[in-house]
């Protein structure tokens, strides 16, 4: 059995309560989710739902398997991270009494959103290991930190 993370996307109908039986059934396979985005598409009808999850790659196709099985999944993939294109939004708070804000900019890609007396807000978009990088980079000067959990898409060789 491996163990890793992969991406699970569901295209489902926007109703009350599919999040709901989407997350509770990743739940009953005991599945850890790392990430979760959701968004509409198609003009409100439908929402595009992906996680990271970490477990067992069976169990991952397993659940992809019974989502489809329930009567609001319009569709469900699974891939591995080499297979879709995926970004992560990051907000970081970074205490700015012992690092510049030129220092903080330098080399990351990062952009200043929100600056106070003693602290910025620094936005940046990326891979998780690229955002995970950033944080590192920074240490003990990180006050907060909001992430979104990455959006992906299947590239085109991945498609089934």
């Amino acid at each position: 059995m491996t163990r890793s993370s992969k991406v699970l996307s569901a295209l489902v109908e926007n109703k009350p309560g599919t999040l709901f039986r989407v997350v509770h059934l990743v739940r009953l396979m005991r599945l850890n989710i790392e990430g979760l985005t959701l968004g509409v598409s198609s003009g409100g009808k439908e929402c595009r739902m992906t996680m990271t999850l970490n477990g067992d790659d069976a169990a991952v196709e397993h659940v992809a398997k019974q989502l489809m099985k329930v009567i609001d999944i319009l569709e469900a993939h699974t891939y591995g991270p080499e297979e879709v294109t995926s970004r992560e939004l990051a907000l970081v708070k970074i205490n700015t009494d012992k690092i510049s804000v030129a220092e903080i900019q330098r080399n990351s890609g990062c952009r200043i959103v929100d600056s106070s007396q003693h602290s910025v807000v620094a936005e940046i978009v990326g891979s998780v290991k690229q955002i995970d990088e950033f944080v590192d980079r920074l240490g003990v000067n990180v006050l907060d930190i909001a992430r979104t959990g990455a959006a992906a898409l299947p590239k085109e060789s991945a498609l089934r």
